[in-house]
């Protein structure tokens, strides 16, 4: 016989064996030991069985809550499966009661009896419960969260801007999403730097190979009164950085000092007062 023979032959287990046991104001069916062991051998005559572990040479039963279990591997044509007998700690044979529970569960992983486990018919595969009507499937709401993710979007802040909810999205409200996400997704991003990375990115800039701009010579501008450019005040700072003038604070004050004139921000010096100020920091 093979694995797969099994659930064939033995996964609806003849009526004649199986017996009632109430449990819990129910009913439960069910299949002996000696039910169990008879078709173990039917289908393996050298089937063994063992405990995960042992304790002063016995199986290790752990007892919690008024319940034993105890965990087993069963062997049955070559193939081993892990299985665990569950039974309340107070029988009066409780080795053998943990036995016969654990054979019966690791026998069902090989297919053994296996309609008693179950509460649907046999015979028909279980179909997934239909989706509401009008409810977007589970399926479709994690695409639209990969794509989200792909395109650095929050799907709720999407969902948000689309005025729906994730939750129990309706079908009609897709095309809303679908607008929303795809004007989210073209706008440009806004990249918000704090003064520090600011400056930090203006150094790696003034720094890149093969020119260091920041060391570059500082030619003296024609029209000196004129006001600064950005290239000017760009370098300049880049260049306070570079000399441990790293707060807007310190950057300005050192302008002041050599301006000797009041200043509320580096872009109101002129050309010739950032040309003067370079000279000063970096002497060529």
């Amino acid at each position: 016989m093979k694995l797969e023979d099994i659930i064939k032959q033995y996964g609806v287990p003849d009526p004649s064996i199986v017996g009632k046991l109430p449990r819990g104001g129910i009913t439960l069916d069910f299949v002996g030991h000696a039910e169990i062991n008879r078709i173990l051998i039917d289908i393996d005559p050298l089937w063994n069985w063992s405990p995960v572990e042992f304790v002063n040479g016995r199986p290790a039963i752990n007892e919690t809550n008024g319940m034993a279990t105890m965990w087993g591997h069963l062997t049955i044509l070559g193939k081993t499966m892990l299985g665990v007998g569950s039974v309340r700690s107070d029988k009066p044979d409780l080795d053998k009661e943990l036995i016969g529970d654990f054979l019966r569960n690791a026998s069902m992983r090989f297919g053994i009896c296996l309609s008693l486990w179950s509460k649907s018919e046999w015979e028909e595969p279980a179909t997934p419960a239909p989706k509401p009507a009008g409810v977007v499937s589970q399926e479709n709401i994690e695409r639209f969260k990969t794509a989200c993710k792909e395109a650095n979007l929050d799907p709720n802040d999407v969902a948000k801007q689309a005025g729906v909810s994730l939750i129990g999205l309706k079908d009609t409200d897709m095309a809303k999403l679908r607008d929303t996400f795809k004007s989210m997704k073209e706008q440009p991003k806004e990249i918000k730097l704090t003064n520090l990375e600011a400056e930090e990115a203006i150094v790696a800039l003034f720094n890149a190979t093969p020119v260091e701009p920041i060391h570059a010579p500082n030619v003296k501008p024609k029209d000196l009164n004129a006001r600064a450019t950005a290239a000017q005040v760009g370098k300049l700072k880049a260049l306070m950085f570079a000399k441990g003038f790293d707060t807007p604070e310190s950057k300005l004050e050192l302008a002041v000092g050599s301006v000797k004139h009041p200043l509320h921000d580096l872009n109101e010096m002129t050309k010739g007062e950032v040309w003067e100020l370079i000279e000063t920091l970096d002497p060529q």
